[in-house]
Formats: structure tokens, sequence, C-alpha cells
């Protein structure tokens, strides 16, 4: 049995530059019936237009508590070595 041509739907939230030629985009999609918080690193290809890469983490919406709990957490390992500046949160 074939999958329906339409299997997945994405929604960009944020996104930020990595370097000149690659930015990083956090997306919530849904894939075949589940829902994922994928972030994923884009390239732009030779004629200017913005590629998905291979590098990424895509986990499931239920996981988005842990994923949260573990960013604050590098954000205060990073604050208590002075690696943040003023302008860091934790």
């Amino acid at each position: 049995m074939n999958e329906p041509a339409e299997s997945s739907e994405s929604n960009l939230i944020a996104r930020f530059e990595k370097n000149k030629r690659e930015e990083v985009r956090i997306s919530v999609d849904n894939f075949h019936g589940k829902q994922l918080i994928n972030l994923r690193v884009y390239y732009k290809g030779d004629s200017g237009e913005w590629l998905p890469g291979k590098q990424g983490l895509a986990i499931a919406v239920e996981r988005y508590r842990d994923l949260a709990e573990a960013i604050l957490t590098v954000g205060q390992h990073l604050q208590n070595r002075g690696q943040l500046g003023s302008g860091g949160a934790a």
C-alpha cells in the first residue's frame, strides 16, 4: 500500500545563523502522524537556495520539557564558567 503524497507538514518556529553558509532552523513537524521538534542545519546551495543538511535532531514533542531542561542546564554551565557574558540567560 502506498503512503499519501503529503505525509509531512512543517511549521518553522525559529532560525539563526550558524555561519556564513549555514543556518539552524527549528520547526514543529507532523511526520507520518507524529509531532516532532526538528532542529536542522540548512546550507546555501550553489544557486543560493537553502537546502536541508544531514545534521540535525528530531525528537517527539512529548520530549520538549527534557530538551528545554537540557538547554537550560547547558546555559547554567556556560554562565558558571563565564562564557555567556552579561547577556546570557540561565
